[in-house]
């Protein structure tokens, strides 16, 4: 049941699954296993949702580079991939999980063959993980709303759902087989209109976009490509302002009490920071006299003892 949180599929298929991996689950390609050897310094999660039909699985296939397929294969469960991406202005390295989400997956059929011992993991294997059983947008960087621009039905899901999204996730709503314009059924002034007009989120919300693809051809990847940009920046200033409150908890623990400071009888000068300058140790023992450090060599940070 939990094994499609594992799933970190790669855009290469192995020729033959390996004995010791379970049933169900993948093994990363070698090309992204050598990119994250060498660490990763962010962790970003994209969800695709939708009504079915309207070609999430096929955009998850596509983020892996791999190609069109044209027949439709309902997708049972929640599956997850791992994606080549890069912010192209910095050389850290981004993990980036690709969620296929089922809003409700079907129950996988128990063998016809005999039992023969008593398994625990039985029933959960006829279990299919879903988005009734999960919270998906928990530890959700961005979204990705899909809709077939030939069918109204997909476009009252996004009525339904899109306003359920977390205030602080930025969603991309993506009309989905632009290649079928002359069937067109919902305009993009209809999407926008929505968009500008959804007063469920308050001010300081993420953002809303709207584009429209075609997974047959590639039309909208390279916007949506773009459009990770948004998430990987907020994910970023959100890790970088949780540094900085770490540091000054730091800081403030530091001044407090974690740095000895003490005084030289008799002297107008504080004896602190460690690290700031050298030993100074008394010329005879003395009672009244705390061993501390000179500040000759930093005069500015030299403060008067009132």
């Amino acid at each position: 049941m939990f094994s499609a949180l594992k799933k970190l599929v790669g855009s290469e298929q192995a020729p033959s699954r390996d004995k010791n991996i379970p049933a169900g689950l993948q093994s990363m390609n070698q090309a992204l296993q050598r990119r994250f050897a060498k660490g990763v310094q962010y962790n970003m999660k994209i969800v695709i949702r939708g009504d079915r039909n309207t070609g999430k699985t096929a955009l998850w296939h596509r983020l892996q580079g791999r190609p069109f397929v044209e027949e439709y294969i309902p997708t049972q469960e929640i599956q997850v991939t791992s994606i080549h991406w890069s912010y192209k202005t910095t050389d850290d390295i981004v993990k980036v999980e690709v969620w296929d989400v089922v809003d409700k997956g079907k129950c996988k059929k128990r063998g016809d063959g005999l039992k023969m011992e008593n398994d625990p993991q039985e029933a959960e294997s006829d279990m299919a993980l879903d988005a009734e059983f999960l919270d998906v947008y928990k530890s959700c960087n961005g979204v990705v709303m899909m809709f077939d621009i030939t069918k109204q039905w997909t476009f009252n899901y996004i009525l339904r759902e899109l306003p359920k999204v977390p205030t602080h996730v930025p969603v991309c709503v993506l009309g989905n087989y632009r290649d079928m314009g002359e069937h067109r059924v919902i305009l993009p002034d209809d999407v926008r209109d929505f968009i500008d007009n959804l007063d469920s989120r308050p001010p300081g919300s993420s953002y809303f976009r709207y584009a429209e693809s075609s997974m047959k051809n590639s039309f909208g990847l390279k916007y949506l490509h773009k459009f990770f940009n948004i998430p990987f920046l907020q994910l970023q200033k959100d890790v970088r302002l949780a540094q900085g409150r770490g540091c000054a908890v730091l800081l403030a623990g530091t001044a407090a009490g974690d740095i000895s400071v003490g005084r030289k009888a008799g002297s107008q000068t504080w004896a602190v920071p460690a690290l700031l300058g050298r030993p100074v140790l008394p010329a005879e023992p003395s009672p009244h006299h705390w061993v501390g450090y000179s500040l000759q060599s930093s005069p500015l940070l030299a403060a008067p003892f009132p």
